[in-house]
This record gives C-alpha cells, sequence and structure tokens, in this order.
C-alpha cells in the first residue's frame, strides 16, 4: 500500500483530519510553551515593572487632582 492509496483513504473519514489536525496542533503548542520556559522570567519581570509604573502614574495623577482641587 502506497502512501497515495493511505492518503486517498483518509478521504473517506474526516475525522481523521480532525484527529491529525488536533495531534498536530497539541505537539506545536507544547514546543511553543517549552520554546518560552527560558524567556518566562523576563516576560514576568515586564509584567511587574509596567504595574509599578502604572501605580505610580496613577499615585501622581491623583495627588495633581488633590493639589488642583485644593487651590
Amino acid at each position: 500500500m502506497s502512501l497515495a492509496d493511505l492518503w486517498g483513504s483518509l478521504s473517506h473519514y474526516p475525522e481523521a483530519y480532525l484527529v491529525a489536525a488536533a495531534a498536530v496542533l497539541l505537539l506545536a503548542l507544547r514546543a511553543a510553551r517549552q520554546a518560552l520556559v527560558p524567556v518566562e522570567p523576563i516576560v514576568r519581570a515586564l509584567a511587574a515593572v509596567v504595574g509599578v509604573a502604572f501605580a505610580a502614574g496613577v499615585a501622581f495623577v491623583v495627588v495633581i487632582a488633590v493639589v488642583v482641587s485644593g487651590s
């Protein structure tokens, strides 16, 4: 049985394509997760910096609002 015969017989079973696509997608997601593992601490650090900058910005705006409204 050749590959062409196998591929042709699979065309009668569309579920087989869905199963194959799901398996390939799972493998791709697993590989992507493993590729991002070394970068994870950097992403967490950047998220912390952004959070601190946002909080400082909000605090600055509140202080300015209090000063302006008190004048």
